[in-house]
């Protein structure tokens, strides 16, 4: 299974590597593929190096303004021209997604993958994993646009929230299937 992770670049808090350091350990001894924004460096680095770690491949898709941080051991990397064909990309080699902590670019991500279920353009498993309560406020405000009738589909047909990577790995194999 290929998994494609959106993800901060930053290095952050153990609430957060934590979890991101479990899921990756799940995908790497499952022998799967982590499909991430191809960055060696903070929240990117920690997935990647736990699934290199446990037995996994890495397939990073960059963009050419942050080639210089790329990750040089990977499987494979592309170096797309800009961020939307970075997401094109990202989105295209995989098999699900996992949401995990990050700032305005997984931001963009996210809410570009729920635009796509949305409408029907994109039909592949979406994990949102909340670690110490990060998505709380956004899935408040999701809520609120169901309720108030600004979503044509319901939240669960978005995505899966999960409180723990086991919970998130669960719910891809339970879609996808171990492949």
């Amino acid at each position: 299974m290929k998994i494609c992770v959106f993800l901060s670049a930053a290095d952050l808090d153990e609430r957060y590597t934590r979890p991101a350091r479990e899921l990756a350990e799940l995908l790497g001894k499952g022998g799967h593929t982590l499909v991430w924004g191809g960055s060696d460096t903070g929240l990117m680095k920690v997935v990647a190096d736990g699934v290199r770690k446990a037995g996994g491949r890495l397939e990073g898709v960059s963009v050419s303004f942050l080639r210089q941080w790329a990750r040089q051991d990977a499987d494979e990397m592309v170096v797309a021209g800009d961020l939307a064909e970075r997401k094109a990309l990202l989105l295209a080699r995989a098999d699900a997604v996992v949401v995990l902590a990050g700032g305005l670019g997984t931001l963009d991500e996210v809410t570009e993958i729920l635009e796509l279920r949305k409408h029907g353009l994109h039909d592949k498993p979406v994990v949102l994993l909340n670690s110490a309560g990060f998505y709380d406020g956004l899935t408040l405000q999701l809520r609120r646009m169901e309720e108030e009738g600004f979503l044509p589909v319901r939240l669960d047909e978005l995505f899966f929230p999960a409180a723990t990577a086991a919970d998130a790995f669960a719910h891809l194999e339970k879609c996808v299937g171990p492949r």
